[in-house]
């Protein structure tokens, strides 16, 4: 996409998506909204994000972000739906295996860029594509997990808090793959998304990026110390006010930050 089709498509939008890492990726890796303290009017004009971030406590927390939002700080994107609504409450969704989110405030408007290593979903209704398919099929996984810590709801969103988006992302990819190779009659019926799932982990091997010896989810999601992060030891992360539409800055950064998105 040139930068004029990229500017252009934020002004009628209000979000845009960033380049996919490869042509036959079912994801983009990132996107990018923004949020006017006065609506074009045009067609889509984001008025809310809601998405889980990692909050000052260490947890995976679902937080509102609006105009009023705003933080110099780069925050953590936690596994889940991102959710777009304009000033009609009408809803545009994605899904994020993990990542990171930058805010920058220009005058009237608020602009949001949400980066991934794994790709960023995008989720049509109804469902008709392979992102929809795996974004349904990962969140589902995510729900059973969820109950396998029964009531420890804490431990469990402080897990979701520290999950590398890559390393959960072949995860899912794999238990996937698996599932479907030991159902031929499922290959059968859903075969293309099966294909798709195959040449996704090619992709990633070719590129390097995959692992033979990754953790599996149930490892990754296993009750108990975390099995990615050595005793004693946490990820260092940025922090994120867990109240919706809390102001977490005064501070105006410059949209410098943002330069050099389109034509990666």
């Amino acid at each position: 996409m040139s930068e004029q089709a990229f500017l252009e498509q934020l002004e009628d939008w209000g979000y845009c998506s960033l380049p996919k890492p490869h042509l036959e990726s079912p994801g983009y890796t990132g996107l990018f909204v923004v949020i006017r303290k006065i609506p074009t009017m045009r067609h889509f004009d984001p008025e809310t994000i809601r998405l889980r971030l990692r909050d000052d406590q260490d947890q995976a927390r679902w937080v509102m972000l609006n105009f009023e939002s705003s933080c110099s700080k780069v925050r953590q994107v936690c596994p889940g739906y991102i959710i777009l609504r304009d000033r009609i409450k009408k809803p545009v969704h994605h899904f994020a295996f993990g990542g990171s989110l930058e805010t920058v405030s220009v005058e009237d408007e608020r602009f949001f860029l949400l980066r991934s290593p794994a790709p960023i979903l995008e989720v049509t209704h109804p469902v008709d594509d392979i992102s929809d398919q795996l974004a349904i099929e990962v969140e589902a996984m995510l729900a059973r997990f969820r109950a396998g810590w029964g009531i420890n709801d804490q431990g469990f969103d402080c897990r979701l808090a520290h999950i590398d988006p890559m390393q959960f992302y072949q995860a899912c990819l794999q238990t996937l793959l698996t599932h479907y190779q030991q159902h031929r009659t499922l290959r059968a019926l859903r075969r293309e998304f099966y294909q798709a799932l195959s040449k996704e982990k090619e992709w990633l091997v070719r590129s390097g990026q995959g692992c033979a010896a990754h953790l599996t989810l149930e490892e990754l999601f296993a009750p108990g110390p975390n099995p990615t992060t050595p005793p004693g030891k946490m990820p260092e992360v940025s922090r994120v006010a867990p109240v919706a539409g809390e102001a977490l800055s005064t501070s105006q950064p410059r949209l410098d930050g943002f330069s050099g998105l389109v034509g990666v």
